[in-house]
């Protein structure tokens, strides 16, 4: 079966090549790390783990979700055991970036690139690493590395479980090859009963799951301010007189509706701003071109480091967050939120570190990622879906005009997510407990 999957692989490679240059040439995208990418792990990583000595954690988050998701974990499962290893692993350059920049300082936590499905790479990466378990954020499951693993005695587990209706349809149709993986999984926490019945229809024993709330609700910090936000008010010339809109973590398609509906609405409210902050580095193009394209100009974050001041935002101005990891300083500093990647059919954005900070938010219809903390959040009346522009338009005039109400939705967001804490306690318990009997 591996070589047959290689095959597989390598004529889909083949196949994606055209578009993989393509975006390496455009955004820089798969250029790195390719080594890293077929299992090599460097030398100097070796000798590290070498003279860790105690056991062995490998901790898979996909990308810079994932990852923050699991830092309090993290930082728990250290506590917990002096001597354990965690190697945090990662697919994408970002969240690969994310992780060495998090962790940078972390003696007893190593990052690496998660290997490519080929049953070589994934026996080079397993045999330098020597894991004694292995954690799989969310659901980055592949038959080689599953196998390859069952076959060192390396236990698999998933944490913080979730799957979408619509990749669960996807799965089904190779129903036999999820079978084959699952049943090598030891054990699952999943986020949802709707997803435990996922799993189950894939081939997951039931007595190996338990439905666990998302570690998203314990990353989340229920706070009102957020340090460095200052800095960035003044760098971006966000005063306080303004009412900041925050468009968070937007796909491509999200800006026009966006634009259009400020547009309108300072006209009627001139202390009006909006900042947009793209998902993806490599949309931050079309974003500044549509900004132009609607008679605004666009002031990049990337223009304007902290110790700056920056000309006070105009009317006809656009914040553009076009930097990492400073998020949820933006949405400090907001009177209401967007979460984007859900007017277009991405699956959606978090909006849970939105909700934690008591801030009003909406989002599209497309929030398929997020489905039970948008169950949550709606039924609690913690949020509000929009359709299209001109509801993102109608929503924010009520929350202008009465901005006692917008608070109260924001703080029954806050509410839902304080109800939803303490996952990370029960994953640091199975993770502990999979471990000693792992070695024992």
């Amino acid at each position: 079966m591996g070589i047959l999957l290689d095959i597989v692989y390598l004529l889909a490679l083949l196949l994606a090549s055209p578009l993989i240059l393509y975006k390496s040439l455009r955004t820089g995208k798969y250029r790195s790390d390719w080594a890293g990418r077929l299992g090599h792990v460097p030398p100097a990583i070796k000798e590290q783990l070498n003279r860790g000595g105690g056991p062995r954690l490998v901790l898979h988050c996909v990308s810079v979700g994932e990852l923050l998701s699991t830092r309090l974990l993290v930082n728990k499962l250290l506590v917990q055991d002096p001597t354990l290893t965690i190697i945090v692993t990662t697919t994408t350059d970002t969240g690969t970036a994310r992780a060495k920049a998090l962790y940078a300082d972390t003696a007893r936590v190593v990052t690496l690139r998660y290997p490519l499905d080929f049953s070589w790479a994934v026996r080079r990466f397993l045999a330098a690493v020597k894991p004694n378990l292995i954690a799989l954020v969310e659901l980055e499951v592949w038959p080689n590395f599953v196998r390859a693993a069952a076959r060192r005695n390396i236990p698999v587990v998933i944490i913080n479980g979730r799957l979408t209706a619509r990749s669960f349809g996807r799965y089904r149709k190779v129903r036999p090859l999820c079978a084959a993986m699952f049943r090598r999984i030891a054990w699952a926490g999943v986020q949802s009963q709707d997803i435990a019945d996922y799993f189950t229809a894939l081939g997951m024993p039931q007595d190996r799951m338990r439905i666990v709330p998302t570690l998203k609700y314990d990353a989340a910090d229920l706070a009102d301010a957020v340090a460095g936000a200052d800095a960035l008010a003044l760098a971006l010339g966000i005063t306080g007189q303004h009412h900041l809109f925050v468009a968070g973590s937007t796909g491509p398609g999200e800006e026009e509706a966006l634009l259009q509906a400020y547009s309108r609405l300072v006209a009627r409210w001139p202390q009006l701003r909006l900042a947009i902050a793209p998902r993806k580095p490599e949309t931050v193009a079309g974003v500044l071109a549509a900004i132009s394209a609607m008679g605004f100009t666009p002031v990049r974050r990337s223009d304007h480091a902290d110790g700056t001041r920056g000309m006070p935002l105009s009317s006809e101005t656009i914040a553009v967050l076009d930097t990492l990891g400073e998020l949820r300083k933006l949405y400090a500093l907001s009177f209401a939120v967007f979460s984007g990647r859900s007017l277009v059919p991405l699956g959606g954005s978090d909006m849970i570190e939105v909700a934690a900070l008591a801030k009003p938010c909406c989002f599209g219809p497309h929030t398929g990622n997020f489905a039970e903390a948008v169950h949550l959040l709606l039924s609690a009346g913690g949020a509000c879906r929009v359709a299209d522009g001109n509801e993102i338009e109608n929503l924010l005039d009520q929350w202008l005009a009465n901005p006692i109400a917008a608070a109260a939705v924001g703080h029954a967001a806050r509410s839902v997510i304080a109800a939803q804490r303490g996952s990370t306690e029960l994953y640091v318990q199975e993770l502990i407990s999979h471990l000693r009997a792992a070695i024992h």
